[in-house]
């Protein structure tokens, strides 16, 4: 069996192994990224907004991830799908949202580090944004405008002022800028679709880097089948991966990282002996490490679609959102909605995505069919297993009604509600008829500050295994949701381990 060699292997091209790698490279490190996903970078399904649809509807560039049916969704299954293409969960909507300082507050209770605030985090989210806005208003000192991921602000006058005055009217505040001072209320969203073209981890960090450094090696198409724990030494011995050219073993003389995503990192950690000692020995897999928390967790928000026939209302290019509080007036602390409003020029049709801020349910998990390593993780999902979500769902649909049945919205343009229809008065069967996931996946590797309730330490690192670390969405701690998406904070944590490694290994 061929051998490979190199400094760090990532494991993984997704939102952050993209740019793990090409940090590493960067800094001077021999470095092998191993992706199953292919590169597509120059794919225009991919690249362009106005492809996105016809995208979402492709059976290729996929993991499937089957699952069982839904009581709480009467029955339904949900197409679950992980990209199976450099960027992962970066080819997305291109909503570009920072976390709130509660959230970062979060991060910092559960990893003990105050290196996770929210004054700290700005500096990486700085490091990643290539930033612009057609607004008014300055945004000077608070967004980067040298970074690799290229968004813009859109302020339209014209629906700013009706955006505005709804909020007035509602008695809720509006924010010129979500990462600014308030980060909570009405305003308008960046997007990574900058004239029309997407900008992600793969196409700004990943295919520069392989251009650039001849230490970065990509093998694309290639599936990690397990890490060699050594159950003594608690050392990373080496991996296993396929491709078509064969079977090979790679040898890391740093570290491991580990960048597969929500799913398929604690999958990987699974199937290699790193987990709960009762879920390995059920699928005869013998136990190396054991660590309770690998694929617990797992979290999402769902969202809710709700659509609109509208005729004159000022939408053009900007992305009006709304993070507040379904019940009291929204402070700093208690936003527990996200709604996020999408037009449709050509057939004037609104739609407005309503995702659950806060949801009560028991969180899902990973785990194993069986210990073959090519048959896709089990997924559990336990959507509205609490009926509070299914309270916070209908109040989210009556603020937007309330939202629409503004003078504002009146005044500007006629909005005639489409589904669910104000003659639906089964609001219950329609949330559970029409709920999808939010793809917010996150939490299943999480950080914390030991082995019996977490995976991960304040640097990244695999508890009790001195060369492995893990840097996705996994690690976002228990009890974390993500309100708005993970996606942006997602480049910001890589950044942010990437320059731990620089620090730890350039001494």
């Amino acid at each position: 069996m061929e051998e490979i060699l190199a400094d760090f292997i990532v494991v993984g091209g997704g939102t952050a192994g993209c740019i793990v790698a090409a940090r590493l490279a960067e800094y001077g490190f021999k470095t092998l990224l191993l992706s199953s996903g292919s590169n597509d970078t120059t794919n225009l399904l991919i690249k362009q907004k106005s492809l996105f649809t016809e995208l979402l509807q492709a059976s290729h560039l996929k993991h499937y991830l089957p699952h069982m049916p839904l009581p709480n969704l009467n029955n339904r299954t949900l197409n679950l799908i992980v990209w199976n293409s450099l960027g992962g969960s970066s080819i997305n909507w291109g909503g570009m949202e920072r976390m709130m300082k509660s959230e970062c507050d979060l991060f910092v209770n559960a990893s003990g580090d105050q290196s996770f605030s929210f004054e700290h985090m700005s500096l990486y989210y700085k490091k990643v944004e290539n930033f612009t806005t057609t607004a008014p208003f300055p945004v000077d000192g608070i967004h980067g405008d040298n970074g690799p991921i290229h968004m813009i602000h859109v302020d339209e006058p014209a629906f700013s002022r009706v955006w505005k005055k709804v909020a007035d009217e509602l008695g809720e505040t509006f924010s010129d800028d979500l990462a600014g001072s308030i980060d909570y209320g009405f305003s308008f969203e960046p997007s990574s679709f900058v004239n029309e073209l997407r900008s992600w981890s793969a196409s700004e960090y990943l295919i520069p880097a392989l251009d650039q450094y001849p230490n970065l090696t990509m093998i694309t198409g290639a599936t990690v089948t397990k890490l060699n724990v050594n159950p003594i030494t608690k050392h990373i011995d080496s991996l296993l991966f396929v491709s078509s050219n064969g079977c090979f073993r790679a040898v890391a003389q740093k570290e491991y990282i580990l960048s597969a995503g929500t799913f398929f990192s604690p999958h990987l950690l699974l199937l290699s002996g790193v987990g709960d000692p009762e879920l390995l020995e059920l699928n005869n897999i013998p136990v190396k490490h054991i660590l309770k928390q690998v694929g617990k967790n797992l979290t999402d928000n769902g969202v809710v679609t709700v659509e609109y026939q509208t005729k004159g209302l000022p939408v053009g290019q900007c992305i009006p959102i709304a993070l507040v509080n379904r019940q009291v007036k929204t402070t700093d602390t208690n936003a527990d909605l996200f709604f996020v409003l999408q037009m449709d020029h050509a057939t004037e049709h609104l739609y407005i995505l309503i995702f659950n801020g806060l949801p009560k349910s028991r969180t899902g998990s990973i785990s194993l069919y069986n210990a073959n390593p090519l048959v896709p993780p089990k997924v559990t999902l336990n959507y509205l297993d609490d009926e509070k979500d299914i309270e916070a769902f209908i109040d989210g649909i009556n603020y937007m009604r309330r939202v629409m049945s503004t003078n504002a919205i009146e005044e500007s343009a006629k909005v005639t509600e489409i589904s669910p229809g104000l003659q639906e008065r089964n609001l219950d069967s329609y949330i559970r008829n029409t709920l999808e996931p939010a793809h917010h996946f996150i939490g299943t590797c999480s950080m914390g500050q030991d082995a019996e309730t977490s995976v991960v330490n304040k640097d990244f690192k695999v508890h009790g295994l001195d060369n492995l670390r893990i840097v996705d969405a996994s690690v976002f701690p228990t009890g974390f949701v993500s309100k708005a998406g993970p996606c942006l904070t997602v480049y910001a944590l890589a950044e942010k381990a990437a320059d731990v490694l620089k620090q730890e290994y350039s001494r």
